[in-house]
């Protein structure tokens, strides 16, 4: 891939978010500031702008990387915690309204990282298309082969919120399972590696999102069909 601006996040980045996992408040946040903007801050964005570029690679489309504000939104929260304490990165096609249409997802939070792709949760009209495409037999059998497949190489599958198969469909359908989702994501978590202290991580994600992007195309065909 060339030469990086990403060099891995270091053990004070790290350090840092475990930290702010045991002293969320505003004053050792403030105190910890420099450490948050120079060792999690700059290496995530350019962590996002490097992954970006990879997964336009593997997708064939533009792919831009936007960083979650490690700021929360307490306003109509009972948590009042005022940060976050994870990374969090958001990747789609270029000019498309995140969490509106399929894409993947960077979460670090110590002692983990989770990376996967799709959709978390349907809007209306997307529910909808996602319904009248399982009913082709078609391209329903692809999205079971797509999600076993992926359930069978240990990644989680996100988003069934429905306890009945809707209206007009026979429990007994083949695609019974998916016809309960309100939401269909792919991730698999998995202890930090020691990859994430150098560039080489940005290998071992792309490792791990590359079996993901054949769902999150099969999910983009709904919305070309809408």
């Amino acid at each position: 891939m060339g030469e990086t601006d990403f060099n891995g996040f270091s053990e004070a980045g790290i350090s840092f978010l475990q930290g702010l996992q045991e002293n969320n408040n505003k004053a050792w946040f403030e105190a910890h500031r420099t450490e948050y903007e120079e060792h999690l801050l700059e290496p995530a964005r350019a962590f996002a702008s490097e992954m970006a570029d990879r997964l336009s690679a593997l997708t064939g489309e533009p792919v831009e990387g936007k960083l979650f504000r490690i700021y929360r939104d307490v306003r109509f929260s009972k948590d009042k915690r005022p940060y976050k304490n994870h990374i969090g990165v958001a990747f789609g096609e270029a000019g498309r309204e995140k969490g509106e249409t399929p894409g993947f997802y960077f979460h670090l939070e110590p002692p983990t990282v989770m990376l996967g792709g799709g959709l978390h949760e349907f809007p209306k009209d997307f529910l909808e298309a996602y319904r009248e495409v399982l009913a082709d037999p078609v391209r329903a059998a692809t999205a079971r082969e797509l999600t076993e497949t992926l359930a069978r190489d240990g990644y989680e599958l996100w988003g069934k919120t429905y306890k009945r198969v809707p209206k007009g469909f026979d429990a007994a359908d083949p695609s019974a399972d998916l016809l309960l989702h309100g939401g269909l994501f792919a991730g698999i978590t998995e202890p930090i590696p020691a990859e994430v202290h150098s560039s080489a991580f940005l290998d071992h994600c792309e490792k791990l999102l590359k079996p993901v992007v054949p769902l999150v195309t099969w999910l983009e065909g709904v919305t070309v069909a809408r």
